[in-house]
This record gives C-alpha cells, structure tokens and sequence, in this order.
C-alpha cells in the first residue's frame, strides 16, 4: 500500500483566501502550531487520529480553521485528510479552488464504488470533497457505510479532520461523535453569543461527544488587550466561499483522481492520477 500522491497544479490566491502560506502573518502560523501541538499532545495512539471540526453558528470561521489546521499538521509531515460532511453547503473544494467532484454524497449514497480522494498542491494534504447535495444528509452521516469510509481512510492518512455543518442549525455534527477522536470548536469573536455557545455545547454533551478543546478565531490583538498567539486577525474572516447558500451543486465528476475501491466488505487502496486544479484569476470582490 503506498501513501505517495502525485502533487497537482498550484493554487491561485491563497493569500487572497487566507488560507496559510509563506505570506500568512507570523502570529497566525504561530497560533495553529499551537494548537497542533495540543492536539499532538492529546492523541497518544499510532492509529489515524479523526476530529470534526465544529461550531455554533455559520460564518464562525470553521471551514477555514479546518483547513489551516490540516495544512499546519501537513508542514510537519503528517498524512492529512480533510473531509467536507457539509453536504448542503460545502466550502471546503471552494477555499481550496478545486472543482466540484464526486465525493462523499455519492459515495455513501452509492452512487460510485470509489472514494475520490483529491491531492492539493500542499505535500502531504489530500480533501474528500463533500460531492452532489443529497436530500438525507445527516441519514448518510449516521450510516455504517460512513463509518466504512472513515476505516478506510484511516488506512492512508495520520490525520483526518472533518469540516461540519453549524451544531445549531443542523444535526450532522453530533451524529459523528462515536465516529471522532474528538470535536475542535471554533468560536468567532464579537459574533457568537453565549447562549448560542451554551446551546452547541450541550447538543455535543447529550451525545457523549469529546471536546478537544476550543478555537477562539478572528481574535482583534487591540480589544483583546494581548499581542501573539491568540491574534488570528484579519485570516478569522474567510469571506463569500463560508457563507451558506452562496454557490450551487450538482456538476458532473469528469476528473480523474486517486481513489479508495470499494468491495464487498472493505476498502482497498487503489492509485490514480489526481485531479487537475480549477485556476482562476483573482476576483476583488470576493
């Protein structure tokens, strides 16, 4: 079994999308590896480590925190897997400038034996996109045939973070918690209140869900009254692409892409070329 995946073309405007790179602020580098350093510290097993990436509300900053944290445990050499559950409004693909694919709907719809793992031109980081919209989200998210899919991914990667939908708008995220190592919530400074807070607490609390700990993003260094690691700054806010209802579904999987085969009783490893990368020019009013 072999872990290489061929690197794909770049992509463009990391900057602009704020998702980590040699341009991204010291003190915001500085504050995912201190979270990726707790979570290192917090997982003591050799197997894949799995952690859904939650919070209260949209526009917390999740799906961006999800994938700047993949990116973090990826610089250090680790195998990352980011998985977009958010069936009904994904970002994931959107943030990372990939096309919409086949993914995960489909797989756990089976409407496809593969699972399309997608290679970024990050070494080491592959995306499970979240694929067509389907009308029983948190029904696929609760199935066995997921929990077959995590097993098989766990296989190939170190890490697998999973980016989910809001805890109070939706029930996805607390159907994953005997299926997750543990939940990192992600709070938005100045927008989410406490009894919204209070509330995405005690759904995962019902469930029995771990909380590994929580994010405070889009931290201002002046009101906050402290400079460093805490700041995440102007990267907390991730624009149009985490907002939901923006962006349609649906478009056909033409791509060829590294692939898990699905058989009868388990998963297999089978390479493939990865997808090529949708680049685009730089959109000011995004």
């Amino acid at each position: 079994m072999t872990k290489n995946v061929t690197k794909k073309t770049k992509v463009t405007n990391l900057k602009e999308y704020k998702i980590l790179n040699e341009h991204t602020s010291f003190s915001v580098r500085e504050a995912y590896s201190t979270v990726r350093t707790n979570l290192l510290f917090a997982e003591h097993s050799d197997k894949c480590a799995v952690f859904a990436i939650c919070g209260a509300s949209e526009n917390a900053g999740k799906s961006l925190t999800c994938i700047n944290l993949a990116i973090s445990f990826a610089k250090i050499g680790k195998n990352v897997l980011i998985i977009d559950s958010d069936m009904r409004h994904p970002s994931v693909n959107k943030a990372l400038r990939i096309k919409k694919n086949t993914g995960l709907s489909d797989v756990l719809a089976k409407l496809t034996k593969d699972i399309p793992i997608i290679a970024t031109d990050v070494k080491n980081l592959c995306i499970l996109p979240a694929g067509s919209i389907p009308p029983n989200p948190a029904e696929l998210l609760y199935s066995s045939r997921f929990e077959r899919v995590l097993e098989a991914c766990s296989e190939r990667f170190d890490y697998i973070f999973i980016d989910t939908p809001p805890l109070n708008l939706v029930s996805d995220a607390a159907l994953l918690a005997e299926k997750v190592d543990g939940y990192v919530f992600v709070v938005r400074a100045g927008f989410d209140n406490r009894r919204d807070l209070a509330n995405a607490v005690e759904t995962l609390t019902k469930v029995n869900g771990k909380i590994a700990g929580f994010i405070l993003n889009d931290v201002n260094e002046k009101t906050a009254g402290y400079k460093g690691y805490g700041n995440y700054g102007k990267y907390g806010k991730y624009g149009k692409y985490g907002r939901y209802g923006k962006y349609g579904y649906g478009s056909k999987y033409t791509n060829k892409y590294d692939s898990v085969e699905m058989a009868d009783k388990k998963f297999t490893i089978r390479e493939k070329s990865p997808a090529p990368r949708q680049e685009t020019t730089q959109n000011k009013g995004e």
